[in-house]
């Protein structure tokens, strides 16, 4: 085995990392291309989770091939010569759109900046989040980015569109877009969303209200079948489920519950970046539910205060097949959050007055967010920093 392979699978292995040596030398690359870079910005062109990437670097400063620079992350002399000589990397010119990133919708320029800032303030006034639910605020340009895709491939005008969790505003994008749509006709003929959180629901319909876009909001807890006013009555469906294969199953079932019968409807998925494993898992998932993939756009969703998957996603598009078909049509009585499925415990400590919290299952205080709004039970302080997370 030649001596640079030994270093790679040396270096995975340390590092637990799922995607093996050619992670490792994905590592080296990405900063052979570009040095330095910080870590957030590895992991979102890695695709990786930040906690990964940090453990990879690690042992790479420890093997002498990375060192940390004020920038972030670059390579030392003797990482840039093993990227050069053992994994013959080039630098050449980003070919990469500068305008789009790879994500084929671009919502900075005119003629979307008055609906990006109305759309920013909504979003400047939305209910905290519930991290029990998978809550993770994605971006108005997120947001808008969905729903221009969505538009673009002809599954808002004259459609009924459902909306499956909708804690990042996606029909409020979609409801602002409608007067600049030619003709009196709103872009959706229906747009529904269904949230278990009664907080974003009410949230949506003052937006609808205030902007006047028409929009129903119907609490619901997708744990159970659809109401029966809503089966087979929609053409495209939109969510961002849990980030489990339970969660992603049950949230597609529902939507296939919803759709019309018949080949050729839309679904737009959003999901977190998966390691190999992960990603065949989640597109497995899909292809046995009989939806077709169309589309894999990854680092196309941003997501504020997202540290650990770098407030970066993936957006699919998929579509029905003749064979579509839910996974879980009965109640569901499986875990399908990230804090159920995987419990975990973690310590914060006050910034100001260094007193440490326990949060998670089990505790006082379950999530970061209840901490923050109760404050430090200490001092009052709502200010903290994460500390060892326990199982």
């Amino acid at each position: 085995m030649p001596h640079s392979q030994e270093v790679l699978e040396r270096i995975a292995q340390a590092a637990h990392l799922r995607e093996g040596p050619e992670g490792v030398a994905a590592f080296l690359r990405a900063l052979y291309r570009e040095s330095p870079l910080p870590t957030g910005e590895l992991a979102r062109r890695l695709g990786w989770p930040t906690p990964v990437v940090a453990a990879v670097r690690g042992e790479l400063q420890r093997a002498g091939l990375v060192q940390r620079t004020p920038g972030g992350s670059a390579l030392s002399a003797a990482g840039s010569s093993f990227a050069h000589e053992a994994l013959k990397a080039a630098a050449l010119p980003d070919p990469l759109c500068p305008t789009c990133a790879g994500r084929r919708i671009v919502v900075e320029d005119a003629p979307w900046q008055e609906v990006l800032a109305r759309l920013a303030e909504i979003h400047r006034h939305n209910p905290r989040v519930d991290t029990t639910l998978d809550q993770s605020h994605g971006t108005p340009e997120t947001a808008l980015r969905r729903a221009l895709y969505m538009y673009r491939e002809g599954a808002l005008e004259g459609k009924d569109v459902l909306i499956l969790g909708d804690d990042d505003l996606v029909s409020v994008a979609i409801g602002l877009l409608s007067p600049l749509a030619q003709g009196e006709t709103a872009l959706p003929a229906r747009l529904v969303v269904v949230d278990v959180d009664e907080r974003f629901l009410a949230h949506i319909a003052t937006a609808g209200r205030e902007h006047g876009f028409a929009v129903e909001t119907i609490a619901h807890d997708l744990r159970d079948p659809l109401p029966e006013g809503l089966r087979g009555s929609f053409d495209t469906i939109e969510t961002d489920p849990p980030y489990t294969i339970a969660g992603l199953q049950l949230f597609l079932s529902r939507g296939l519950e919803a759709l019309r019968p018949g080949g050729g409807r839309d679904v737009f998925l959003s999901y977190a970046p998966r390691d190999p494993s992960g990603q065949r898992a989640l597109l497995a998932a899909c292809v046995e539910m009989g939806l077709a993939p169309y589309a894999v756009t990854p680092d196309f969703n941003r997501y504020a205060g997202s540290g650990t998957l770098a407030g970066s996603g993936q957006f699919l598009h998929l579509r029905t097949t003749g064979q579509a078909r839910p996974a879980l049509p009965g109640r569901c009585e499986w875990a399908i959050y990230t804090m159920e499925e995987r419990p975990r415990q973690r310590e914060y400590r006050c910034l100001g007055c260094g007193a440490a919290h326990r949060v998670g299952p089990g505790q006082a205080v379950p999530t970061i967010e209840g901490l923050i709004a109760q404050g430090c039970p200490v001092c009052g302080g709502r200010n903290f920093r994460p500390g060892r997370r326990r199982g």
